[in-house]
Order: C-alpha cells, then sequence, then structure tokens
C-alpha cells in the first residue's frame, strides 16, 4: 500500500456520508444540502435514522466489550462527526488513561472533533487526523497515531460503517488486511456493513432507491452480502455471535431487538480477534 494521501475539499453544495449520517443521528445539518439529501431519503425510507442509531450503538458495545477484554487503545476510521457515545467517552469511562486516534476524510468531522477534543483538554490521549482507510499506511505512519498507539500492545480498531463507501475497485480486503498485518496479536476488529441482501422483500425496492439517491453525493454505496462482509474478517478469529445484524450484536437491556423493525436486517455487524502464537499452537 503506496498511496498518497490526497485530502479532500469540502463542498457544501455535495452532501457526504459523514455529514448525512450526523444528521440522522442528531437532526443537526451541517449544511443545506446534508438536510434536504436527509429529508429526501426520510421519504424514502422512513426509519433512516433507526439505521445510523444501530450503527452507532454497536460501535457503543463494540468499545465496551474491547475495553472490557483490556484493551486500552483504539484507532477509529471513519469517527464522523462528534455525537452523544464517542469512543473516547466510552473508553474513558473503563479507564481514564484510554488513547483514541479519530480518523475522517470529511474535514468538518475533523475539525468538530478537534474542536471538541481541545474543549474537553484530552489532547495529552486523544487526537483525530484527516484520512482515508483507502490508504491504511497513511494513517498507521502519522505522527498522531504513533504518538498515541503502542504497536506492541494490542489495538482496538472500528470500521464501523465505513465499508459501504469503499468500492470493490478499492479493494477492501486488501486495505483491512494490510492494518491487520500490522496489528499487534491480541487485537480486535470491529466491523458493520449496510446490505440489502437480507432485508425484507417488502422493502427492498425502496433500499434500491435510496441505494440509486447515494450515488449523488460524495460517496456513493456499494452494497455487500453475509459472505462478502465476513470475508472481510479474513485472518481474524470472529467473536461470539460472530456475523449478525447489528442490533443483534450482544444487545443490552437498553437496546432489546425488535424482529419487526425494517432497518434491523440492513446492517451486518462482528467483532473479530487477531489471534497469538499461543491461539495458533493450541
Amino acid at each position: 500500500m503506496t498511496e498518497e494521501f490526497v485530502p479532500r475539499e469540502t463542498d457544501p453544495r455535495v452532501p457526504s456520508s459523514a455529514r448525512i449520517y450526523h444528521y440522522y443521528l442528531t437532526s443537526e445539518p451541517v449544511f443545506d444540502s446534508d438536510a434536504v439529501f436527509a429529508e429526501r431519503m426520510f421519504e424514502i425510507v422512513p426509519w433512516a435514522d433507526e439505521w445510523a442509531h444501530h450503527n452507532r450503538n454497536f460501535l457503543r458495545r463494540a468499545v465496551s466489550f474491547m475495553a472490557e477484554q483490556g484493551i486500552r487503545q483504539f484507532l477509529d476510521i471513519g469517527s464522523g462527526l462528534p455525537t452523544g457515545g464517542n469512543t473516547h467517552d466510552i473508553a474513558r469511562a473503563i479507564d481514564p488513561k484510554s488513547r483514541v486516534v479519530y480518523v475522517d476524510l470529511d474535514l468538518e468531522a475533523v475539525d468538530r472533533a478537534h474542536d471538541l477534543l481541545a474543549a474537553q483538554d484530552v489532547l495529552d490521549t486523544t487526537a483525530v487526523i484527516e484520512g482515508d482507510l483507502r490508504t491504511p499506511q497513511h494513517l498507521l505512519d502519522h505522527p498522531d497515531t504513533r504518538r498515541l498507539l503502542d504497536f506492541s500492545e494490542p489495538i482496538g480498531l472500528l470500521i464501523v460503517s465505513v465499508l459501504p463507501f469503499v468500492p470493490d475497485e478499492d479493494r477492501p480486503g486488501e486495505l483491512i488486511a494490510h492494518l491487520r498485518d500490522q496489528l499487534p496479536s491480541g487485537s480486535y476488529v470491529a466491523l458493520s456493513h449496510a446490505s440489502m441482501a437480507e432485508a425484507p422483500a417488502e422493502i427492498l425496492d425502496k433500499l434500491q432507491e435510496a441505494n440509486t439517491l447515494y450515488q449523488q453525493t460524495s460517496d456513493p454505496i456499494t452494497s455487500r452480502n453475509r459472505e462478502e462482509f465476513t470475508r472481510l474478517l479474513d485472518g481474524f478469529e470472529l467473536v461470539e455471535p460472530g456475523v449478525v445484524f447489528a442490533p443483534d450484536w450482544r444487545p443490552d437491556e437498553k437496546g432489546a431487538v425488535d424482529p419487526q423493525d425494517p432497518a434491523r436486517r440492513c446492517n451486518f455487524a462482528a467483532i473479530g480477534r487477531k489471534p497469538t502464537t499461543a491461539d495458533q499452537g493450541s
């Protein structure tokens, strides 16, 4: 992976995935174009916000799970605009010394996250960098990554609701494998991925319409099925319950699964662990 990272200029006329996702979660528009797009999405799939909350709640549970396994450092790629339940808030609630590096391609997300971290006075243990999953070595070599993350100790890698915006021609499996190979043994990865493959038949037309609408944004969507998603976790040992729908991954009491929720079956999620030498020898 030798690609050079090229920052993306902000165009307020073109909606971005990070800003749209933020609107789903908070109803706060960054630019008018994001609100117009999101409201059009709600006309097609009224539960788009529920889908986003499924992702956000999976992130929260994933960070808590990793922290409970002793992970004290996290690389959150595609972190988006800061809102409630940020990775560093969850991790620091378990151990205040936890360290987090956030990454996003959207400059508005980076600027807002930096302002929040500065206001919270946590820049000694937390940073946000402008970057892209498609140039993984840039992320790994970044001075803030090297300042905060110790690659001799396990790391929690978070790639939540990012992979749908990485088309097949950008080789998402190779990108994750590149990161996996440089993670220390005992590290964890959390992935989630929007999908139409197992959605209820009665909403497939609406999902296809929504997918087409995303072609108008700076981040078109690629939908993948369960097998394709699972292959992205090659080289990791799946943590129980394996590949499931996002709200079904170890739900807590507040997130009881509703089988009638139309958003439930539109999002795969899983956590994997990089084996240690002891694991491989047992």
